[in-house]
């Protein structure tokens, strides 16, 4: 596990990979990236010749609880577009499920310089929870 201090907060990531593109993947819910499955997509991914970010958000898994900032959401898009820059990760495929797939959107429309695609996979929250993202 390696870990980095990003916008404050002390993030846990694991890199697999050396490929030249960039992917993160960003698990839903509360789950962590040791999520069953998470780590064997990142690996597929890698010997596919890319390069792999898998992290805790903040409040889940081994990174630092934060109860700061504007909303847990604005937080984990904030943390993920400076995490990505501290990397040196460039244009990077963002991939997240569920609640991962909405920090994802969230971060390429605030960072757009700091991603080259989106694949996003299960967005939940139903018409509620997506008219609040399209209101961030």
């Amino acid at each position: 596990m390696a870990r980095v201090e990003v916008n404050g907060i002390g993030i846990a990531y694991d890199i697999i990979g050396t490929g030249d593109r960039s992917i993160a993947i960003t698990a839903g819910g509360r789950f962590s990236r040791d999520t069953p499955g998470l780590r064997g997509l990142a690996e597929q991914l890698a010997g596919e010749g890319n390069r792999v970010l898998i992290w805790d958000r903040p409040n889940c898994g081994e990174s630092d609880f934060c109860f700061s900032g504007e909303s847990e959401s604005i937080t984990n898009v904030g943390v993920l577009g400076a995490l990505l820059k501290e990397l040196d990760f460039g244009p990077t495929l963002l991939v997240g499920g569920s609640a991962g797939s909405r920090l994802s959107l969230m971060t390429a429309i605030r960072y757009p310089e700091s991603v080259s695609g989106l694949y996003l996979l299960w967005i939940s929250g139903g018409w509620l929870g997506l008219a609040v993202l399209a209101n961030h």
